[in-house]
């Protein structure tokens, strides 16, 4: 799980510097190695959730939210234990949970 992170990351992050590092053109140029379709789908599927969790954690807002503040820091220590869309599911459920439990 740590090395699907990794590439994601890696992929992320090389996609700025230019388009010959794109996960599609590095497939293409080493075709061998390249996952296979479901397993693309499934990274794809894990990014999006890393997507998920960055808009949790991070809505805008004008005052600091101290239930966001929390899910970030333990979404941080889960995705070393669980895939993205675990702990998106885990923190989406917290955040409900802590927020009805708040007083008005």
């Amino acid at each position: 799980m740590k090395s699907l992170i990794l590439i994601v990351s890696l992929v992320a992050s090389l996609s700025a510097r230019g388009a010959e590092f794109d996960y599609q053109t590095i497939a293409e140029r080493h075709s061998g190695h390249a996952l296979q379709a479901d397993a693309v789908a499934e990274a794809v599927m894990q990014g999006e959730c890393l997507v998920g969790l960055k808009a949790l954690n991070f809505k805008k807002r004008d005052d600091f939210d101290p239930i966001a503040e929390w899910t970030s820091f333990r979404s941080i220590s889960l995705l070393e234990q669980f895939p993205p869309c675990q702990v998106l599911i885990m923190m989406e459920v917290a955040q409900r949970h802590v927020r009805a439990d708040q007083p008005e």
